[in-house]
Parts: C-alpha cells; structure tokens; sequence
C-alpha cells in the first residue's frame, strides 16, 4: 500500500516495501505525482525517503542521526553528494526526501572496474570538497554511506558522523565507533594525536571492498593505486597521509577514459581552443571502450546543456549521438555513435527531459535531428511527453522555432494520427477529383502512375460514343435510340432493367462478322454481337422507329466496301439529320406511344425519382458573416457555434 498522509511534498505516494534497513533509518522508494520531471532521470518523479526512529547516545542528544544527516545535507551541496529535496516530522518519525539513489551494495555487482573507477573519481571529489571547501571531516567513508543516483553515478551519503576539524577529537571517535564500519576504523586511533586523516584511512578500506575479484588489468594503473592506497593511504602514521586532494592526481585516476569524463565536467571552465580541439577527437577516442560504458557513464555529459551550446560539439559530436544505429562500425562516417539498445537504454530519458528545456538553441537543436530518433520512442512517449512540447512551440515568436517545429509535426501524422497532432474537429473539405479507372492507379507517395498491359490499338479500334446496332435480317446498320439521362435522385436502377458493362474486355475476331444472320435472333434477345447489352421494346411503334434509321449494306461485309465506309456514313447521316444539340436532350424529345387498346401508355411511369423531404438544420444568421457570400468561389466552412470537442491548435493547447 502507498500513503502520503501529511506529507510535506504534494502527491507523494511511498512504497511499503524498504529497500534498506540500517541502524537509523530505512530507506524507501517513492513517487512524486504531477511534480518535477527532474527529479529523476525516468522524469516520473522517482525519489527516495529516508524515515528515521529517535536514537539514544552522546551524540544524538541534540537531534537524531536522520536529522543530522538531513541538515548536512541541505548545508553542503555538491554534484558528486546526495541531493536534498525536502524534510518533515511526522509523529514520531522524521523523514528526508532526496533524490532517486540506491545502495551500492545493491548495484556493485553490475558495474565493471571503469565505472568503479569514474565512481571512485566522484567519492573522492567529494571529499576533497568537504575537507579543502567546508572544512569538515567525513569520519563514516565505508561502502554503506555510497549511493548511486537514476544515471549510475556514485554520490556521497552517510554524513551523519560529519563534524569540523576542530570538533575531531578522539573523545568524538569514541562515541561515535559503535555505528562506523569496523574495517575502515585504524585500529590505532585512539593513541594518535592527529586525528584530522581518518577518511584518508576509510577511502583505502573503499577502494579495497569495491575492486575486490577485479584483476589488476583490467583498468590501467589499477595494481599501483592499490599499492599506493596500502603505503601511503593507510600509513601507520597518520601524519604521513597525503591529503585527498594529492590522491586525485594518481594516474589512476588521469588515464584516457577518465580524462574525458574530467573534461567533460570541468568544460565550462576551458577555453575555446581547448574545447575545440577535445571534440574534433573525442568520438574517435571513445570508439575504443565498451559503447554500454561510455553511454551510462558519458551520456549524461554529452548531452549536457553546455555540450550542446558548444559550435564544435554541435558540427563533430552532436549529430552522431542524436542518431541511433543498429550497429556501431568505425568505417562509415554517416553511421550513429550509438546502437539502437543502447540509445534506447542510456539516451532516450535523457532527450526526453531535453524537449522541456526552455532554450532556444537546445530546441532548434533537437528539432533539427528529430527524424534521426523520432522513431525509438513509444506510442505513449510522443503523445504525452514530446507532442505537448511541439504544441508549446509553435506559440513561439522565433519564426524559425515555429517552422521547425511545424516539420516535426508532420512527422508526428504518419505515427499518431491527424486526430491526435491536429486536434479539433475535421471536416472534408477536399474531394479525390481523379478518373474512376479500374485499370490505372495513381500513387501520390511515390509519385508514378501505374497502368495494366493493354494491347496496343488504333484510332478506328476504339468504340464509337454512339452504339451501333446490326440487323442482320434486314441487311442493314442502325442508330440507337438515345439514352436517357440518369433523372436527379434516381440513381437506384429498376430491378427489371440490369446493364452491364464490358468496357474492361472487348474481342473483335473474323469469326463475330461472318454470323450475321443470326443477329436478328441477337437484337430481340438483348445481345449485341460486339458483347453490348441493348435495351429494346416488342411494341410495333418501336420496331417503326427502329426501320426508319435501317441504311441498306451488302449481304456481305467482307465485299468491295469495309465496314468502316458503312459507320462513317452513318455518322454522316446521323449528323445532318440532326437540327440542334438541343434536341437530344430528354426534354426536347416527342414520343407518341400508343398502346394496342388505343390508351395512351407512359414508359416511364415506373421511373420517377423518389425525392426524400429535405432535413431542415440551423443556419447561422447571414448578418453574423462580414464577407460577401455571394459568390460560388468564396467558400467559407461554417462550424456550428458551440461544438463540442478540441478547437484543434487553438489558446488550450496547454
């Protein structure tokens, strides 16, 4: 179960389970809900909380070791030492909100000896900072006061034994050895006089725990810094100690690997020549380590906000680690630094926590090298976390923000939907105005057209727009009757009329024109020898209509003649017959049909449009509209007042 009952920090939910029981506290994972994304590297408000007991003994008399540790906390900031967020009193027990860590005991095993030794690096920066800077002495250095932060670097935790030189008095050890870890206490302490290097001693015991089972080759020069931490760290004299801060200029700790790790967190203090030169090589520097290593250990770095305001880093470095690959090779120089596990792994949480940065530059940056990694997130990511952000920017004045922007909103349509970048409710406004063609397909993403195999043919072998129909019992060719235009709203056609079409085949053979004399058997049937459908009447008017059109022809087709000569002149003659254009309209047209019991007879009775009584809908006062809606071309869509759902990009992106 998770509570946040009285809680100082809104929205905190605890986990019941701890993750560690020591003497004075246990230690718990929580969650912050609707607060700080960076609290965390995940950006889902991971922290961790302390709730401490009362505690007897001499050196708790003031406050309890949490507290104490708690205050230390919120007095000495550095980046290698636990961060503080927040503390309260609840009851009876105290509690410390810092950031997301764990024990290293709980992760040691999962680290290699070149992140031991960048860990080491941290652990002793720290200390320098608290002896040379704050003036104090650490006194509890062991295993138990190491913890390792969301990103895998080690941080300084455990100061609850943290007092002054001044206050380090044997009488102080005393008390406060029942707690201290027994190894990392020299077992002459009480009879020495200078009592100002006991974290030189402990830092030694820490080096020997966590390289314990790691062979001396492994990390260059880690035979002779472990001789070193045995002669001069744990001399028996503890005047004879080094100070931390010589202990950092070991080689140990100055090989290549942690150099650039050096560099990269001292870059703000580095000249431009310097910088310039570290990242024209640094790529190639690290092609030689392990890319998991580099990115757990690196990768915060080189996406860091003065990474990538930096002109060299962003032309030599930046374009190659925003680019994922599936396989890291040093011989194509258009290849990403990183493979796509590991980017998904180290890299992703860390571009997602850059999209809420409100620069500028760092923006136009990621907007720049969003098509290289816009495909390694989730569904759920770039809906709730990066598409917010775009929204955001395109509100922006920088109009070059705003048109980058805007490009990577189209890359968001293919993924997530018109619906979901867009917003609002869409309309069709833009009709398909291509040909209905069965038989060609346009493809407007690859811009071809494809078209099926048709065989080649000639101007005369393409069908006449007017049918031609064939009486073979006569001898003779004649003109149809014009079709009937298709009557507004009637597009259902009777059930006792079916036309067919066979645009798609036709077949003309020598063998379709020597049966001429059993088209006349064709005609009444419905079927035309060239494979049309016609639509004829038994009434003796119709055949009348239908004999005065017959032109006469040879009783051969193949004779002296073609063909072809018989369908010009019959076009011929259907022309000069033909007073106006306006005459083959339906309108202008006669018929006087009479039934045989000399009733007059309507064909077309059983065609009459069904036309559906209009649904009425609101129209908006014509007034409301400024512009002249006079014109056809003046087209303005009119969404109806009060509609519900998202006005699209409208003031409530947010």
């Amino acid at each position: 179960m998770m509570g946040n009952e009285n809680s100082q920090l809104r929205g905190l939910e605890i986990e019941e389970n701890p993750t560690e029981v020591t003497d004075f506290w246990a230690q718990y994972q929580a969650t912050i809900k609707d607060s700080c994304r960076y609290f965390s590297l995940k950006s889902d408000g991971s922290v961790s909380v302390f709730k401490g007991e009362a505690v007897l003994g001499p050196l708790w008399s003031v406050s309890t070791p949490l507290e104490k540790f708690s205050n230390n906390l919120l007095k000495y900031r550095h980046p290698c030492i636990v961060r503080y967020i927040s503390s309260w009193q609840q009851r009876s027990t105290f509690h410390l909100a810092t950031e997301f860590v764990q024990p290293l005991s709980r992760v040691l095993s999962s680290n290699n000896a070149l992140q031991i030794c960048i860990g080491l690096n941290n652990i002793l920066r720290s200390l320098v900072f608290l002896h040379e800077q704050a003036g104090m002495s650490h006194n509890n250095v062991s295993l138990s006061a190491v913890y390792v932060s969301g990103d895998g670097q080690w941080k300084l935790g455990g100061l609850q034994y943290l007092c002054s030189f001044t206050e380090l008095t044997p009488a102080y050890l005393k008390h406060a050895r029942i707690h201290r870890y027994d190894k990392a206490v020299d077992p002459n302490e009480d009879s020495y006089k200078v009592t100002g290097k006991v974290d030189q001693y402990a830092f030694a015991v820490l080096v020997e725990d966590v390289f314990k089972g790691c062979k001396d080759d492994e990390v260059p020069y880690l035979r002779e810094f472990r001789k070193y931490c045995h002669d001069k760290l744990q001399n028996s004299d503890p005047a004879q100690r080094p100070d931390l801060s010589e202990v950092l200029q070991h080689s140990f700790f100055n090989h290549e690997f942690i150099s650039i790790y050096k560099f990269l967190n001292f870059l703000p203090l580095k000249s431009n020549e310097e910088k310039s030169s570290f990242f024209s090589n640094i790529l190639e520097n690290l092609r030689s380590y392990d890319e998991e290593t580099v990115a757990a250990q690196l990768g915060g770095l080189l996406l860091a906000r003065v990474t990538l305001l930096d002109d060299t880093a962003r032309k030599d470095v930046i374009p190659y680690i925003f680019k994922p690959n599936n396989e890291r090779t040093a011989d194509d120089e258009n290849n990403g630094f990183f493979s796509l596990a590991v980017f998904k792994e180290h890299l992703k949480p860390r571009v997602l926590q850059l999209f809420g940065v409100r620069d500028s530059q760092i923006r136009l940056l990621l907007l720049t090298h969003f098509s290289k990694f816009v495909h390694v997130f989730t569904h759920e990511e770039l809906s709730q976390q990066i598409l917010p952000e775009l929204l955001l920017g395109i509100k922006d004045t920088d109009d070059n923000l705003v048109a980058a922007t805007l490009i990577c909103l189209s890359e968001l349509v293919p993924v997530l939907g018109a619906d979901t970048v867009v917003g609002g409710r869409r309309i069709k406004l833009f009709t398909d105005g291509r040909p209905n063609s069965k038989n060609s397909t346009y493809n407007c993403n690859s811009k071809t057209i494809r078209t099926s195999n048709l065989p080649a043919k000639s101007l005369q072998d393409f069908s006449c727009s007017e049918e031609i129909i064939f009486q073979g019992s006569n001898n003779s060719l004649a003109l149809p009757l014009n079709e009937r235009p298709t009557p507004v709203g009637g597009e259902a056609i009777d059930d006792d009329v079916k036309v067919l079409e066979s645009d798609s085949k036709i077949i003309e053979s020598e063998e379709d024109w020597s049966d001429w004399e059993n088209s006349h058997h064709n005609i009444h049937s419905g079927e035309h020898s060239d494979g049309h459908l016609l639509i004829l009447t038994d009434t003796q008017e119709e055949q009348t209509r239908l004999n005065d059109n017959i032109l006469d022809v040879p009783a051969n087709p193949q004779s002296t003649i073609d063909k072809n000569d018989y369908l010009r002149k019959a076009a011929l003659d259907a022309k000069k017959n033909m007073v106006d254009i306006s005459d083959l309209d339906i309108k202008n047209q006669k018929f006087e049909f009479t039934r045989k019991g000399g009733d007059e007879f309507d064909f077309f009775a059983d065609m009459t449009p069904v036309i559906e009584k209009p649904t009425i809908s609101n129209v908006v006062d014509v007034k409301s509209v400024s512009t002249d809606l006079s014109s056809k071309l003046n087209f303005v869509p009119d969404l109806e007042e009060g509609a519900e759902g998202d006005e699209g990009w409208g003031d409530d992106w947010s």
